[in-house]
């Protein structure tokens, strides 16, 4: 009980720390979710009817090429743009994409339903990205390791809602409707932000004011590479983003296996749309259960080596069973467990490897891998499926050989990135030792 109340001491002193930013953050990340919530399964349900589970390789190749672009044009502002700014521009282009994607509804559109496939996936992870580098720039690692399971819960909570909504209405309703609230929910998280940009205060404004400065002497700002040439000049964020990658490989195959059975098993679209609906719903429940109940004092007492070696070592528990069982049903646990891990302890252990970066890694870098190369992993192994799907049949079962071999892989990584993490928080220590001493021989 000791360890406990300990842990419950520790998060009212760091919410309290940080009066009048975490509540703002936490309803901002409870928006995004709410809002997505909502458009995903219409559009999901909508591409599964026109093109079907086959082509979602396809799709992923096409999604790759367009978060490249997108980060590419992203990080040309991030450093000289107030974060508040980028996240009510990102806000309203996708708000304006997804009502024209309601004109289009009605007819059915191949190409459009295509197009919003690809776009649900990259505005969600711009936003929630956007907001996470905003914590990441403002809070302290001590801060963070209590804070950012309760910062995900907010998350989970906003997918609850609105997959409890969306399954109850989205056959009553028609599932072309529920895009209005998705909006709605994107806009308010516009003023949300602007709140907390502003409480965020001093300490983002230091943070930023220092980026720029980096950002001038080292011609960062100009640079034909939009970020890719800060990941590839440090060792630590390229094992950040092999582990990511196989960790999206891992997640892909899992969800096209999961697709492939949806789409036999339910073929009436307005009820795909409410069965994926309860499926989100389910993975927000136990993503939430996890955030507020498991991440935090996993992190606080276990620490990361043991957290991210969790998450892979539980799905290649599901993935192995399905060997011995390949029915809907451990399929369903698999992904299930899959979604909830990655949205809960995953999530809240990666971004703190984040925190000991400087400014201009955490705002151009990060926004490389944690949004091209989360869609990039998911158009490579898109790629590699395509190649089978010329030569045999893709089954499930031939999936899950894949999966087991990459989670091997993704649970050796965990060492080496970890070893890196410590060099890092090392190097950061020194630094402001040695800033802290120069300040007080000026004074």
């Amino acid at each position: 009980m000791v360890p406990i109340k300990r842990l419950f001491e520790d998060f009212f002193a760091a919410a309290g720390e940080n009066k009048g930013l975490f509540l703002p953050i936490f309803g901002c990340f409870f928006l995004v979710l709410f809002s997505y919530s909502f458009i995903r399964p219409v559009c999901e349900s909508l591409f599964l009817s026109s093109w079907g589970a086959s082509k979602m390789p396809h799709v992923w190749i096409i999604s790759a090429l367009a978060t490249a672009a997108v980060v590419w044009v992203y990080n040309k502002f991030v450093v000289s743009a107030r974060p508040s700014r980028l996240f009510a521009v990102s806000n309203f282009l996708a708000v304006a994409f997804f009502l024209l994607f309601y004109l289009y509804f009605s007819a059915k559109n191949r190409g459009f339903s295509l197009m919003a496939f690809i776009v649900k996936d990259i505005y969600v992870v711009i936003l929630i990205e956007q907001l996470w580098t905003f914590c990441d720039t403002t809070f302290s690692e001590k801060r963070a390791k209590i804070l950012y399971g309760f910062l995900a819960g907010g998350c989970s909570i906003g997918g609850i809602v609105a997959s409890v909504l969306t399954s109850e209405l989205a056959s009553a309703l028609g599932s072309k409707n529920l895009i209005f609230v998705g909006c709605g929910a994107l806009l308010l998280g516009v003023w949300l932000f602007t709140y907390a940009n502003r409480k965020g205060g001093a300490v983002l404004a230091r943070a930023r004011k220092k980026g720029t400065e980096d950002a001038a002497k080292k011609e960062e700002k100009g640079s034909i590479w939009g970020g890719f040439d800060v990941v590839l000049r440090s060792k630590y964020l390229i094992l950040i983003c092999v582990m990511l990658m196989l960790s999206q490989f891992v997640t892909a195959l899992i969800g096209l296996q999961f697709n492939q059975m949806l789409e036999i098993q339910v073929t009436e679209m307005d009820l795909r749309t409410a069965y994926l609906a309860r499926f989100y719903g389910a993975t927000n429940v136990i993503s939430l259960i996890l955030q507020f109940g498991i991440s935090a004092p996993m992190l606080h007492f276990l620490g990361l080596l043991l957290s991210l070696v969790l998450v892979p070592a539980i799905m290649g528990a599901g993935s192995l069973a399905f060997f011995f069982a390949p029915t809907m049903g451990v399929l369903f646990g698999t992904r299930l467990a899959n979604k909830s891990l990655s949205y809960s302890i995953f999530r809240s252990a990666k971004e703190i490897l984040y925190i000991p970066l400087s400014y201009i890694e955490k705002y151009k870098g990060k926004a490389v891998i944690d949004m091209f190369i989360y869609r990039f992993a998911k158009g490579g192994i898109g790629a590699v499926i395509i190649g089978m799907q010329a030569v045999m049949a893709v089954t499930a079962l031939r999936i899950n050989y894949m999966v087991i071999g990459l989670i091997i892989v993704w649970i050796l990584i965990v060492p080496l990135l970890i070893n890196e993490y410590k060099n890092r928080n090392e190097y950061k220590n020194r630094n402001e030792y040695k800033n802290l001493n120069e300040y007080k021989n000026r004074t």
